[in-house]
């Protein structure tokens, strides 16, 4: 089973290509109030997948660990 937090997906690739752009049209002076809301837009959007996957990774873990502990305690009651 592949884990879907390992790298990043294809959407979030996209976006962080299109806050690059952004960015460096901030850097170059051109950038226009629409783009820089759009570029705050893409920023909050990325920290709320990193968050979403980082979440995600702790419950697999969380799952993982409690399984381990229900095995452990099968193996004392026999």
């Amino acid at each position: 089973m592949t884990d879907s937090y390992d790298s990043p997906r294809p959407r979030d690739y996209a976006l962080q290509e299109e806050l690059e752009s952004l960015r460096e049209q901030e850097r170059e002076g051109h950038e226009t109030p629409k783009e820089q809301r759009r570029a705050e837009q893409l920023e909050r959007r990325l920290r709320v997948d990193e968050h979403g996957a980082e979440m995600r990774e702790r419950r697999a873990e969380d799952r993982e660990a409690d399984r381990h502990s229900e095995e452990e305690r099968a193996r004392r009651r026999h």
